[in-house]
């Protein structure tokens, strides 16, 4: 059961690399503002995301069988905590080692997403302003009827000409 733990963390770390390398890349297409490539690396993200997901559950799986052939394992214990129930010391270190690793690569993953997504944000909020200018909306300095902003639209066109 402990090798199944040991395959299921191994399929982890793999996913999490993928998940980081997608990552940096995903960074240099939104820099670059290349949609078309970061259309087709989202789909691939999805992918990797999805098994993921998978191996996520599959360990979950195992934990609650261990939990039930092993005394003073519980299902919902952290990996940290499970490690002094490992006979194999050879085991027992691999999964240190594993859980180490998977530790720092989703640090990793979420600090790059986190970077990605105020990119994101930012280009969303330049097109926008951008779409705004091209409409001719405005906002008055001042808060309408019930505190909303006010919102003017001139007409950029004469649809009458």
């Amino acid at each position: 059961m402990w090798q199944e733990l040991i395959k299921v963390m191994q399929k982890l770390n793999e996913e999490y690399d993928a998940l980081r390398s997608i990552g940096e890349e995903k960074h240099r297409l939104l820099v670059s503002v290349n949609l078309a490539a970061l259309e087709e690396l989202l789909k691939e993200e999805s992918r990797h995301a999805a098994a993921v997901a998978e191996a996520e559950r599959r360990r979950k799986e195992i934990l609650a069988k261990l939990a039930g052939l092993e005394k003073g394992l519980r299902p919902d214990m952290k990996m940290a905590e499970l490690f002094s129930a490992v006979a194999n010391p050879g085991a027992r270190k691999t999964l240190e080692e594993l859980h180490g690793r998977l530790s720092e690569t989703v640090e990793t993953v979420t600090k790059q997403n986190e970077i990605n997504s105020i990119l994101v944000h930012g280009a969303l909020q330049a097109v926008t302003t951008k779409l705004n200018q091209v409409g001719g909306a405005s906002v008055a300095p001042a808060y309408g009827k019930g505190g909303e902003d006010v919102v003017r639209h001139r007409k950029n066109f004469d649809f009458h000409a």
